[in-house]
């Protein structure tokens, strides 16, 4: 759901967008115009990593150090996902031997990190707080969504925005 917006807002930036979904039928991947890739090739071909895979029990861990490592030179990683997919430590020691590259994370774990965490200290790690859907009128404006999305369910009209228990199992 999100990497989808966020394939769409890079389209007028006429890149190759590589996906590692492995959710995504190719009929989906070539309507959106990605090419489905694997884990590995994502990160060692790809200047930008955007993570957006779901959170479940596979995803833990998933992305380690032997990903990081290969990554290109002056490549970024960005982190929107979740803390738990991502080896921190590992992250830690690629980030410590390669300045070369760079880390946005905005989810971590635990979050925030712990106050004696080297991702306060690397110059090339930075962290944001996690808080768009928090801040100005965002929080007003899901209440809205969250209300007229009831009053379709009471209605026994169809949701704009509803999430199936399926939907789960792939989503961020």
């Amino acid at each position: 759901m999100i990497g989808k917006l966020v394939i769409n807002m890079l389209k007028s930036y006429n890149l190759e967008v590589l996906v590692f979904d492995p959710f995504l039928p190719d009929e989906k991947a070539a309507a959106l115009g990605v090419k489905k890739v694997g884990l590995e090739t994502l990160f060692k071909e790809c200047q930008v990593v955007s993570n957006h895979l779901a959170n479940n029990e596979q995803t833990k861990g998933m992305l380690d150090g032997r990903l990081f490592e290969t990554m290109l030179t002056n490549a970024t990683f960005i982190n929107t996902g979740r803390g738990a997919q991502v080896v921190e430590a590992d992250l830690i020691k690629v980030l410590k031997a390669r300045p070369d590259l760079t880390a946005l994370l905005d989810v971590t774990l635990p979050e925030p990190p712990e106050s004696d965490s080297e991702f306060y200290t690397l110059p090339n790690c930075i962290l944001t707080p996690h808080i768009a859907g928090s801040s100005g009128n965002e929080v007003r404006r899901m209440g809205e969504y969250m209300k007229e999305e009831y009053e379709k369910l009471i209605q026994n009209r169809p949701c704009r925005y509803e999430v199936t228990l399926e939907m789960l199992k792939t989503m961020a």
